[in-house]
């Protein structure tokens, strides 16, 4: 095959339709190969897509051809010191011409200067991927298991919390929301050093994409604190998965974990009921050995996994067990 002529820059919002129809263009393709599943994946909406790359716009990056066409494009995202990537597509019929090991360079070199780890997530069905990011210095590391929680049928455990008793971060005063911002911080830290949520926080609630709720402590400390997201990836969701999202859950590694674990959940649930959705999802990363059974005594059922991979420059402690309760996922 011809080398394609291209060049890689920095994404933009004019970027960001043909991001949509790449990004779903390569997933009905790898869908109908891996799992047998013809099925169009619908296109990202162009709100999350800008959403997403708001959190750190440098770190999103297009492949452009010599006539101007978009060839590919790569995601990415810093939470303090550390970041990671994805999604990123090639189209099917530029593969294989260097664009994706391109991408995931220019991306590597930016997210390189602002963070000391640097990961990301992969399918487990993706071989090819998978010895892609070997390649470029990256380690099979903990898994993420993948969770749903049936609202409904769970009534029984979670009910008894009113709506108008949830207190959100958004409804609180400049004072109390700034505590409770650096409970967050710490927490964020605690679970991984130089990690900080609230670049993510922030986002989805200047997005109104969601909602963020906490549990305190002794002494109004922030033991935990749950982002709840509620608008839809995909063109189509609202109406066809009546899901939504547990974006992030952390935990204090001090706190005792079945309290707060409960607690958030309760709250997540009743706002997730209040709104009409029916299941909750979300990931949590296996560095904590018991946050997956913490999930299945909760109601939750394990769905499927991925496989998580981090940089060989990160710190050690990337490649040991970890301390806290940490959901969240390292794919956009």
């Amino acid at each position: 095959m011809t080398g394609l002529d291209f060049s890689v820059r920095r994404m933009t919002e004019a970027d960001l339709p043909a991001v949509a129809e790449i990004e779903a263009g390569v997933f009905t393709d790898w869908y109908r190969v891996y799992r047998r599943d013809d099925t169009p994946v619908a296109e990202r909406t162009l709100e999350e897509l800008r959403h997403s790359t708001s959190i750190d716009p440098q770190a999103n990056q297009v492949a452009i051809a010599a006539d101007g066409s978009m060839v590919g494009f790569i995601l990415g995202r810093t939470w303090g010191r550390v970041g990671w990537f994805g999604t990123f597509g090639v189209p099917t019929q530029f593969q294989g011409q260097g664009i994706g090991k391109a991408l995931v360079a220019s991306t590597m070199e930016y997210l390189a200067g602002r963070a000391n780890i640097v990961g990301l997530e992969t399918m487990p069905e993706s071989g090819m991927n998978i010895g892609l990011y070997t390649k470029l210095g990256f380690a099979v590391t903990f898994p993420t298991l993948l969770f749903e929680l049936p609202l409904i049928k769970e009534a029984d455990r979670y009910r008894g919390m009113k709506a108008g008793d949830v207190v959100l971060l958004r409804q609180l005063g400049r004072g109390d929301r700034k505590s409770v911002l650096d409970g967050i911080a710490r927490i964020s830290n605690e679970l991984i050093d130089g990690l900080d949520y609230r670049p993510e926080v922030l986002a989805v609630e200047r997005s109104g994409f969601g909602e963020t709720v906490f549990h305190e402590g002794r002494g109004g400390r922030v033991d935990g604190f749950a982002v709840l997201r509620t608008a839809p990836f995909r063109k189509g969701d609202a109406a066809d998965s009546g899901r939504a999202y547990l974006h992030l859950l952390g935990i204090s590694p001090g706190a005792d974990l079945e309290t707060v674990f409960g607690d958030l959940i309760r709250q997540v649930w009743t706002i997730g009921v209040s709104r009409g959705f029916a299941r909750l999802s979300t990931g949590a990363s296996s560095r904590r050995a018991d946050a997956p059974a913490l999930l299945l005594g909760g109601g939750f059922r394990s769905v499927r996994a991925a496989v998580r991979m981090v940089h060989r420059s990160a710190p050690s402690s990337m490649f040991s067990p970890a301390g806290g309760i940490n959901l969240a996922r390292w794919a956009g």
